[in-house]
């Protein structure tokens, strides 16, 4: 009986041991969950597939909070970390509570992070959808064959046309119906 009583408490001691071991070797280790963060003003989300067999590159489409009145809000340039559609901090708030209403699994981490090159992205077999704010980050990755149901509730969160248009834009590069989509709305694509 003692020697079982022992054996137990070992097991306790080197299971909590390993436990703390672990969190101190990843400090803000990813969490797969519903998604938890909240838009800010520093919030950035940037969608990203490249198909294995696509004839030519697909870039990252990046959404950005700029203030009401700001010069860049309904534009779209091509930046370094990608497409970039500025919209308002509503409108990302309404991005972000159509994302969190969508049955995907989120993977959160508490670590910040900023946008690199695009040029530098990993191509994977998923598109991946990627969310940092000044709170921490989110991920998730969603298969080819879902992108289109995905993506088309996301429309109704924009309201600045520019972003729409390039959204929608976007959601065409993979196949996806857009009724009434005008190609020549924005030449300067």
């Amino acid at each position: 009986m003692l020697l079982r009583s022992c054996s137990f408490w070992v097991l306790v001691l080197v299971s909590f041991t390993v436990n703390v071991g672990e969190m101190q070797s990843s400090q803000k280790p990813f969490r797969a969950s519903d998604l938890h963060l909240e838009a800010d003003e520093k919030t950035v989300v940037r969608f990203f597939y490249q198909p294995a067999l696509g004839d030519y590159f697909h870039a990252p489409l990046v959404f950005s909070v700029v203030q009401e009145g700001n010069p860049l809000l309904n534009t779209a340039p091509m930046r370094e970390a990608g497409r970039t559609a500025y919209i308002s901090l509503s409108e990302m708030r309404e991005m972000l509570q159509s994302l969190k209403r969508s049955d995907i699994v989120w993977e959160e981490s508490g670590d910040t992070v900023t946008l690199g090159s695009y040029k530098k992205l990993p191509l994977l077999d998923e598109m991946e959808i990627l969310i940092a704010s000044s709170t921490g980050m989110a991920r998730t990755r969603v298969a080819p064959k879902t992108i289109c149901g995905t993506l088309k509730p996301l429309d109704l969160a924009l309201k600045t046309p520019r972003a729409l248009w390039e959204f929608q834009r976007f959601q065409l590069n993979y196949g996806c119906k857009v009724p009434g989509f005008k190609y020549d709305a924005y030449p300067d694509h």
